[in-house]
């Protein structure tokens, strides 16, 4: 290889690395970086026992919820019952006041 071969190869080179490493650069900082912290930031995957667990206490929570809606339809009729009988003894004490004069 002739002298001037090796000096074209190295200004060939020093201009490929003057150009290619504020490229890689810019890429790194806007491309990879970025999609590399919403990697971290994803959730992992739960292991089988962390689902399981949700699973149960899900389970539980509902049935919780059902019972408390079971609560409040036994309390409405309660309610309901005692609006019933208050409204049924007012009558029969006006109905026997009304009688008896």
């Amino acid at each position: 290889m002739e002298y001037w071969q090796i000096q074209e190869l190295m200004i060939t080179s020093a201009a490929i690395v003057a150009v290619l490493v504020p490229v890689l650069a810019l890429t790194y900082r806007f491309v990879l970086k970025p999609a590399w912290k919403d990697k971290r930031a994803l959730p992992k995957q739960p292991a089988p026992d962390a689902e399981a667990l949700r699973d149960a206490r899900l389970d539980n929570m509902e049935r919780q919820l059902e019972d408390l809606e079971h609560s409040v339809k036994r309390l409405v009729e309660v309610t309901e019952f005692d609006r019933q009988l208050k409204a049924g003894s007012s009558r029969d004490l006006a109905g026997t006041s009304g009688e008896e004069g």
